[in-house]
């Protein structure tokens, strides 16, 4: 599925889709979330958690390297 499929999709379909394909690369904090960093294929995704009810308040689809950049130094990719 491309970016822009999946942005095309319903809140609760892009859930479903994220939760059967993104494979999980790293976590961050900041103000009161938890933010995963996926992968689905084509794009990345980050699900922004809510630290005191735990819930799932966001999920952001994106490709462009920079937002990549919190990510750098947690990120480990293994040697091809």
């Amino acid at each position: 599925m491309s970016l822009a499929q999946f942005r095309d999709l319903s809140y609760g379909e892009q859930a479903a889709y994220f939760t059967a394909h993104g494979t999980y690369l790293a976590r961050r904090l900041t103000a009161g979330f938890d933010v995963h960093l996926y992968h689905l294929g084509s794009f990345f995704c980050e699900e922004w958690v809510c630290q005191t009810q735990n819930e799932l308040r966001l999920l952001r689809p994106f490709n462009s390297n920079t937002k990549l950049l919190p990510y750098a130094e947690l990120v480990h990719l293994p040697s091809l």
